[in-house]
């Protein structure tokens, strides 16, 4: 369940570098804003992943605690 969270950080970092050129070359500032956005939904997905493999491996190994 981590692994495809983490995979879809690929597609922000991809329109962040995008949107960053063209804000270098003359476009509308307020772009910076969508690149903030994409980059901080980037680092958000990226982090999930381990997150998630260490909050589902919790319950699990509690549960093997006690069957055994």
């Amino acid at each position: 369940m981590g692994v495809p969270a983490m995979l879809l950080a690929v597609p922000y970092l991809y329109a962040a570098t995008i949107c960053t050129p063209i804000v270098n070359e003359g476009g509308p500032g307020c772009l910076y804003l969508l690149v903030l956005l994409f980059v901080w939904n980037a680092f958000r997905f990226h982090w999930i992943g381990p997150v998630s493999l260490l909050l589902m491996a919790s319950p699990a190994t509690r549960v093997r605690r006690t069957h055994a």
